[in-house]
């Protein structure tokens, strides 16, 4: 079994104040900074010190941190060597503070003064019609280029060590410390912080500088035993009918979605999976039925599988990997013993590369109870720590023991089919409320869901599922390209062609005979075929309305047959088979 380490790939600190309280740091503080860094952990170093000024009182800081953000995020030095990142704030800028008698100190990009000569810094700055902003640090001022934050120089510093933010912890204490926390999945504040910045914090230490620096470098938070939400990150799942937005951490737990089939389970996972893209973390989407390729569409996603071949396992991971990429592995067009041969490749490989750099930050598993044992998604990925799990399923008792234990949410969707009473049975045992309960709340009108906080003391929340900016197709794949089974196949009228899929039945219906198309519009069969195969109320009731206005004869059968089959390439085919 794998064992999941600490999800923290680098730890960003704030230098006065926060790691020492004098020219340098103690050599205990020193001491946790090389222990953290022998285990794995970037250490960077977030300072709105003068870098020549740092480097005088602490000649050895570059050896002992892997990139040093300096004034105030203007300033990056790595193994890149020393660069600006913003143009020096104009020299008469200088001159004109000099000449009011504001003693100034001049970094390689901006001025820093005492903080009592704010007004006069402003004053002059207007004067002088220049972009500059004027920052804090306690009792300092710092005048720097317009955008520049200690925020903006983490993101270049993590750029160049290939880490998301989002496995980052940020420690500060003071006023120009709240971009630093901003920036960072999870923002800690030492015990001597202002109290603004406490405020913002996810976490405050108990020790104030130096000491509590340590503790954290040393203690259960950084190697992952202790979990802490960050609140700034959230998920929206939708609004209750009082119209409160219901949320759940974007991080550090994990989520089941169940309900009956065609209850718009596939809908909430894209949309939690979308907002997550959104917030640059790295997914890993595991589509067994083709419901998530519109994903792709987005930025930083990449789509694989499909109709191309799907990448070697150990180039899946090292896509997941380059600059921490998200992607939707589609499966919808192998068979299940091609789908179990190639999870069964990849999903070691995944899963070594997730406990050895936290990524990708999530895992979704759509069809979970069709992903087979062997392959250890199901089943290895819920050792201690193990976290960022989202399994989207109409058959819950299915999953593994393990997998059950360790769920933090669970959200119910409303109406469906097959699974409905087995999903509300489930919830009611996994949240110790009765099935008449969850039913009640529940309800049974489509888009709306129940979430069920498990791990919490919170009460179920009755939802309306939030929209979505991504297209979602149920079964896009599945029912577009693949074979479907006899069942579900459109047979034409008096012995004409058998359509295997949509897009067989987009080719058929334009060469049909017109008395073969009045016949199926007349009985609305082409409606009903794509209501009850492609669960798709939308296109159905497109179609419907087609019917009905063939029926009555304010439309053409010739008509109706061209505006069907483009409300089926506008809603389905990338590349239509035209006539």
């Amino acid at each position: 079994m794998w064992r999941m380490v600490s999800v923290w790939q680098a730890v960003a600190i704030d230098y006065d104040g926060t790691l020492t309280q004098g020219r340098r740091p103690e050599p205990d503080v020193l001491a946790a900074v090389r222990e953290a860094r022998a285990e794995g952990h970037a250490m960077v170093l977030v300072t709105g010190r003068i870098l020549s000024e740092l480097r005088a009182d602490f000649p050895e800081v570059d050896d002992e941190f892997d990139a040093i953000v300096a004034e105030n995020g203007a300033v990056l030095a790595d193994v890149d060597g020393t660069r600006d990142l913003a143009a020096p704030v104009k020299p008469e800028l200088a001159w004109a503070l000099a000449h009011r008698d504001v003693v100034l100190r001049r970094g390689r990009v901006l001025l820093a003064c005492d903080a009592a000569h704010a007004a006069t810094a402003l004053e002059e700055v207007g004067r002088l019609g220049l972009d500059c902003q004027l920052t804090r640090n306690r009792a300092a001022l710092m005048i720097m280029p317009a955008g520049v934050t200690k925020g903006t120089g983490l993101a270049e510093a993590l750029g160049n060590l290939g880490i998301s933010r989002h496995s980052v912890i940020a420690v500060g204490n003071a006023e120009n410390d709240h971009t630093l926390l901003e920036a960072c999945e999870l923002g800690v504040a030492v015990a001597n912080a202002v109290d603004s910045l406490k405020r913002h914090a996810d976490l405050v230490l108990d020790e104030p500088d130096g000491a509590g620096m340590a503790g954290l470098l040393r203690g259960p938070v950084l190697d992952g035993s202790t979990r802490v939400e960050a609140r700034r990150w959230q998920l929206e799942v939708g609004h209750t009918a009082g119209g409160d937005s219901v949320r759940l951490p974007a991080s550090g737990v994990n989520v089941l979605i169940t309900g009956g089939s065609g209850s718009g389970k596939s809908y909430l996972t894209g949309l939690l999976a979308e907002q997550l893209t959104r917030l640059e973390y790295s997914i890993l989407v595991v589509d067994c039925e083709g419901d998530h390729v519109d994903l792709a569409t987005r930025r930083g996603v990449l789509g694989l599988g499909g109709h191309e071949d799907l990448p070697e396992p150990h180039q899946l991971t090292r896509l997941l990997r380059h600059r921490v990429g998200s992607v939707v592995l589609d499966l919808s067009l192998l068979d299940a013993d091609a789908q179990r041969s190639y999870l069964a490749a990849a999903a070691p490989l995944v899963l070594a590369q997730r406990a050895a750099t936290g990524l990708p930050h999530w895992i979704f598993l759509d069809e979970a109870h069709t992903i087979p044992d062997d392959a250890e998604l199901r089943t290895q990925n819920s050792s201690v720590g193990a976290t960022g799990y989202c399994y989207t399923t109409y058959r819950p008792e299915d999953l593994p023991p393990v997998v059950r234990d360790r769920l933090d949410y669970l959200i119910v969707t409303a109406g469906g089919n097959d699974g409905r009473e087995e999903a509300i049975a489930f919830a009611a045992h996994a949240s110790g409320h009765t099935t008449e309960t969850i039913a009640e709340r529940l309800g049974d009108k489509h888009r709306d869901a129940l979430v069920l906080h498990l791990t919490g003391d919170t009460a179920p929340a009755a939802v309306r599922v939030a929209a979505r900016t991504t297209r979602h197709i149920r079964h896009w794949h599945k029912y577009v390209n693949a074979s479907l089974p006899p069942r579900l196949r459109f047979y034409f009228h008096d012995g004409g062609e058998v359509s295997a899929n949509l897009r067989e039945f987009h080719r058929h219906l334009a060469s049909c005979p017109t008395e073969t198309l009045t016949y199926h519009l007349a009985r609305s069969d082409v409606s009903r075929w794509l209501a009850h195969v492609m669960a798709d109320r939308g296109i159905a009731a497109t179609v419907a309305h087609i019917e009905a206005q063939s029926r009555s004869g304010a439309v053409m059968a010739e008509d109706a047959r061209q505006a069907i089959r483009s409300a089926i390439e506008a809603r389905y085919l990338e590349w239509p088979d035209l006539p």
